[in-house]
């Protein structure tokens, strides 16, 4: 059954966490054109920037003098990381040997953000419990993001073997992450940093 409504996800997300390569395939299966995508991606941005004020609200205080990152420079950052991670999913598996198109690279990457993003709701719940709670729920969150990115690169590309997937996020993303602070750079977009002492 095509999903129709937000609630009819739910289901496929939990198959995702369970049964990921399942679950992507059947992601994969959904008809939507590039612009359903691209929509369905800025409505993920925008429910993990309202996860991060609510939690930047209602979270414990974080000690005096500790840098915030401003919502426009949040933005461009998390557009970036999803159009962008799009992009090098496509192209970096292309390069060794993967057979996915850059539709379902970005279909699969929005999926994946929209499992992140529900993964983190419960988050929500423990913020009152200290810092030491949420950064151990956030570990849990990258262990969850590193198993589906994973799943998603193997089964869009058809990769069979995983710690060279594995190897190739983790050079991936270093890389990225240097072309994300270029572009930052560029863009006139400053990070916080910690005040002087």
């Amino acid at each position: 059954m095509t999903p129709q409504r937000l609630s009819d996800f739910l289901p496929l997300a939990v198959q995702s966490l369970t049964q990921p390569r399942v679950g992507l395939r059947t992601v994969l299966s959904i008809p939507a054109t590039r612009s359903d995508v691209i929509n369905a991606a800025w409505l993920v941005i925008i429910c993990n920037l309202i996860l991060t004020t609510v939690l930047t609200l209602v979270g414990p205080t974080p000690p005096e003098g500790t840098p915030t990152v401003p919502l426009t420079t949040s933005t461009i950052m998390q557009a970036l990381s999803l159009f962008g991670g799009a992009v090098i999913v496509h192209r970096v598996g292309g390069m060794f040997g993967g057979v996915g198109s850059f539709d379902d690279s970005l279909k699969l990457v929005v999926w994946v953000n929209f499992i992140l993003f529900l993964t983190q709701m419960p988050i929500l719940l423990v913020s009152f419990a200290g810092q030491e709670i949420v950064a151990l729920a956030m570990m849990l969150v990258v262990i969850v993001a590193m198993t589906q990115l994973t799943a998603t690169i193997m089964e869009l590309h058809g990769f069979t073997e995983v710690f060279p997937v594995l190897i190739g996020i983790i050079g991936s993303m270093i890389l990225f992450g240097i072309v994300l602070l270029v572009l930052l750079g560029m863009l006139g977009v400053t990070l916080p940093t910690e005040p002087a002492v």
